[in-house]
């Protein structure tokens, strides 16, 4: 969890292969949600693009939906910047206490909104394709345009629409931030520094809480 621009999906896309769960992004069920042309994609593609949030029920509805498929097919689950608000909060912590799937460990990435303007402003994306991912490595560019897509910068990411989006952020994430800090499940680290290092505090603080050794060396090449 984090800010826009913290790097959830950068670090989730970077531990997925490492643990062995698969990445869940909410941002990117709209995203592909948004690519169709029907009324609901239209409406979605509207809201994404002027960089207001989905509404949280709808947000909800989709994601529970999603985690029962993923875990009917036997998945284990890293979820990306989600959820987003409370009343998403609610359900999806009530799904999950329904269901005897426990609580969640959730890894909130501190940052502050100097950095975030900055990261945004120069983060790329290899947009045009199901899935979009960030594009960090070498080895990204060419992932990407093999499959088709093409290197450029979400919408959402405009900066003349960081403010709302940060503003949204205060007023409908950092309620859940510290609904899960009380229920002493979430952990925080440093997220203003590089790439590499974001990970490594990540892979420990796994390491540490599940007894657990995974490798946290990639290539970046």
């Amino acid at each position: 969890m984090g800010p826009p621009g913290a790097g959830k999906g950068t670090q989730t896309m970077l531990l997925s292969p490492e643990i062995g769960y698969t990445q869940f992004s909410t941002g990117d069920a709209m995203r592909r949600i948004a690519a169709k042309d029907t009324d609901f994609g239209r409406k979605i593609k509207g809201i994404m693009e002027s960089g207001e949030l989905c509404p949280p029920e709808l947000v909800a509805e989709i994601v529970i939906t999603a985690v029962r498929e993923h875990l009917e097919k036997g998945e284990k689950l890293i979820f990306d910047g989600t959820p987003r608000t409370m009343l998403e909060a609610k359900k999806v912590d009530q799904f999950f206490a329904t269901e005897g799937y426990g609580r969640p460990l959730a890894i909130y990435l501190d940052t502050d909104k100097a950095t975030m303007v900055d990261r945004n402003s120069k983060r790329k994306f290899c947009l045009g394709i199901e899935g979009d991912f960030p594009i960090i490595f070498t080895r990204d560019t060419k992932r990407c345009l093999d499959l088709g897509g093409t290197i450029g910068v979400r919408a959402d990411d405009d900066p003349s629409k960081f403010d709302t989006r940060w503003n949204q952020f205060m007023e409908l994430t950092w309620p859940v931030i510290e609904r899960y800090k009380q229920a002493g499940i979430l952990h925080a680290v440093d997220g203003k520094h590089d790439i590499a290092d974001v990970h490594r505090q990540i892979v420990q603080l796994i390491n540490r809480l599940y007894h657990t050794n995974y490798n946290h060396d990639y290539s970046e090449d």
